[in-house]
């Protein structure tokens, strides 16, 4: 009975995009126009840095974890310089941005925005390699995070 339930839960993981497994690469794009989530608010001119983390509606129990150390890391350690937007890609409204990023999977994206439109954006797609090391993790979306911001500058 427990191997089954196994083998539901894997199988419900992979139907909702989730792996351990995405590309590893870190995607850097450029002068791109992918469009903010409609609930997004900007004065027209402002730069902003938004930490967004793309995800599906049904969500497995890393997912959760990935968004989760994310925003604490986000919030407490960038506060003031850096958003944390979590943004669900099933919902017909937000569909856009897995073609406009990228996306191999539920994945951690930071966006430098100037008058709601991107300037240009990194896809953390080393996430997955250390989910389940949580201070690999931390460091990680810190450094690339850190090194993000200065090429703002």
């Amino acid at each position: 009975m427990r191997i089954g339930a196994l083998v539901m839960s894997f199988g419900i993981a992979l139907l909702a995009g989730c792996s351990d497994t995405p590309d590893k690469s870190t995607a850097v794009q450029s002068l791109g126009a992918p469009r903010p989530p409609a609930a997004v608010e900007r004065s027209s001119e402002s730069t902003e840095i938004i930490a967004y983390y793309f995800h599906g509606t049904v969500r497995c129990e890393t997912c959760l974890q990935i968004e989760k150390q994310a925003q604490e890391l986000i919030d407490s350690r960038f506060a003031g310089q850096v958003a944390f937007k979590p943004v669900n890609y099933d919902k017909p409204e937000n569909g856009h941005f897995s073609k406009d990023y990228k996306l191999p999977c539920p994945s951690l994206v930071l966006v430098r925005q100037k008058g709601a439109k991107d300037q240009d954006w990194k896809l953390l797609g080393q996430t997955w390699d250390f989910v389940h090391i949580p201070p690999k993790l931390d460091q990680y979306i810190e450094e690339e995070t850190r090194k993000f911001l200065v090429a703002a500058k």
